[in-house]
């Protein structure tokens, strides 16, 4: 059974989520959010390959694959016996920009992706 690996930014992640909800909607809220996505992550020792493939969406060859807990999108890849997760985001910042350094944007302002197609 393969083992979870969080990297320290999808941990910064979850406390940014955390803290946003608990601003937005009290703590109970933010703590089942939180759980939410714990458990949806967990499920990922049983079946890592349960994540749809990412480069399949972006066509741009990668070995990440994501989950959706809705609002959020959790980005991991699998080496080897270890899923890592690698950064749990909302579905409105810009995923291609954060994990690949690939702007969803154009230079005359045109959005390539509009975050929501293939979710």
């Amino acid at each position: 059974m393969p083992k979870l690996k969080y990297a320290p930014k999808a941990l910064e992640d979850l406390q940014v989520i955390k803290r946003y909800v608990t601003d937005q909607f009290g703590e109970e809220r933010a703590e089942a959010c939180v759980r939410d996505i714990l458990s949806t992550i967990k499920q990922l020792e049983m079946f890592p390959d349960e994540g749809l493939d990412l480069g399949n969406m972006i066509e741009y060859p990668t070995d990440y694959r994501y989950l959706v807990v809705k609002p959020n999108y959790v980005f991991y890849r699998v080496e080897n016996e270890i899923v890592k997760i690698v950064r749990i985001l909302n579905e409105k910042q810009d995923f291609l920009l954060i994990l690949f350094g690939i702007s969803s944007v154009s230079e005359k302002g045109e959005q390539y992706w509009d975050g929501n197609e293939g979710f």
